[in-house]
């Protein structure tokens, strides 16, 4: 296989094993997926929601929300440029789906996310060693 397109293939597995994992619940698992100086930028719109610079401090934050009821992550496209063997970047298209309880009842909400992300290659193996993580919409449609 031409190595561009293993490396592909390796950069789609980063960021949809980050879904899957985080379906789960699994925030631990993202010690596979990150470098542990990773440089998390997230923003809810264009303002600076948090600033993180490990993936011990990541892991923390993202369980201080706790955990929803039901939660569906999917990754739509993602584009990735090589800077050379060992960099890249890349963007990925992804809406999150929550159900959260409000006041006893379930609420739905749909995020619409891109993650902008920097990649390296380490020993073989790809990691994101940076990501700027932006909401660019959230709505509240009815549970069904």
């Amino acid at each position: 296989m031409d190595t561009r397109i293993a490396d592909r293939v390796m950069l789609k597995d980063l960021v949809d094993r980050y879904a899957t994992e985080s379906d789960k619940n699994n925030q631990d698992y993202y010690v596979e997926i990150f470098r542990p100086d990773i440089k998390l930028k997230v923003y809810f719109g264009d303002k600076l929601g948090m600033d993180i610079s490990s993936v011990e401090d990541m892991i923390a934050q993202y369980k201080a929300f706790g955990s929803a009821k039901a939660s569906f992550h999917q990754n739509g496209q993602q584009v990735v440029d090589f800077i050379d063997n060992t960099h890249a970047t890349g963007i990925c298209y992804a809406i999150a789906s929550l159900v959260n309880e409000v006041e006893g009842v379930d609420k739905l909400s749909m995020m619409a996310v891109r993650y902008y992300d920097k990649y390296v290659k380490i020993d073989g193996r790809w990691w994101i060693a940076e990501r700027e993580q932006r909401f660019v919409y959230t709505c509240f449609p009815p549970m069904m």
